[in-house]
Order: C-alpha cells, then sequence, then structure tokens
C-alpha cells in the first residue's frame, strides 16, 4: 500500500533534450584535457541581462567560456553549429564573459578564451556523436 503512495510523489525525470546532451558530450572532452567544469549555463543574475554561457572550463592558466551547439545533421535547415554563433550572439557572449570576471576575481589572472564546440549527435541512443572543439574563436579582448 506504501509502494503506491511512493509512486504517485515520485517525480519523473524528464528525457534530456539534444542541447543537453550535448553540452554534457563537449564539457566531458574538456574534461579529458584536464579542465575542471566551474559552472554550466551560467547568466548574469542582477543587473542587465547578457546572455547565458553554455559552460565555464579552467585549468591552471586558462579560463574557457564555451558555447555549445548540437545538431543531429552535419548542416540542416537550420545550418551548422558553427554558423548559429553568429556576430550578435558573439557579442552577447563577450558582454556576459566580461560580466562574469569583474564579479569573479579570483579568475582574472586566468587567461580567457571563449570556444565554440560544434556537436553532431548521429545516433543519441547509441552515444554516436562527435565533438568538435574551435579554440579561441570569439576574440575581442578591449
Amino acid at each position: 500500500m506504501l509502494s503506491f503512495f511512493a509512486s504517485k510523489f515520485v517525480k519523473e525525470e524528464k528525457p534530456k533534450t539534444l542541447g543537453q546532451l550535448g553540452e554534457e558530450w563537449a564539457q566531458e572532452e574538456y574534461r579529458k584535457k584536464g579542465y575542471k567544469i566551474i559552472g554550466a549555463n551560467v547568466y548574469n543574475t542582477k543587473g542587465k541581462q547578457a546572455g547565458e554561457i553554455d559552460f565555464i572550463a579552467v585549468n591552471k592558466t586558462s579560463i574557457v567560456f564555451v558555447e555549445v551547439k548540437t545538431r543531429k545533421l552535419i548542416t540542416g535547415k537550420f545550418g551548422s553549429g558553427v554558423e548559429a554563433v553568429n556576430v550578435y550572439k558573439q557579442r552577447k557572449m563577450l558582454l556576459a564573459v566580461k560580466m562574469f570576471l569583474q564579479r569573479k576575481a579570483q579568475y582574472q589572472t586566468l587567461r580567457p578564451q571563449i570556444d565554440v564546440c560544434s556537436v553532431v549527435a548521429r545516433d543519441v541512443d547509441k552515444k554516436d556523436y562527435s565533438v568538435t572543439i574551435l579554440v579561441n574563436s570569439v576574440e575581442d579582448w578591449n
């Protein structure tokens, strides 16, 4: 009888979206390269809305802000993942990064870079995917 009540109130986990899976796979690639993930889906909670950073990774010398774009096909009706990071998106990312570094003084000594990570998921169920990292692909450190 109690198992009936317990099952009624247990929250079922929603299946992950393609974007969420892509971000997890991208984070795993950075971990393999020796980075530690210090934040995911980071955005400015106070003041000006600057956009979201998919995740932030650090090693001994660098802090990397990563924008992940996941597609089922290399190119499709929305273009490639890399093409989706247009000038408007790059400006929002730069603003978000600058605001993050202003608030988090402990990371200001690290070399900042913004990477774009393109994930192509051929078969999600079989975890058949590829991750391409475009290192330091967004620049404007004025």
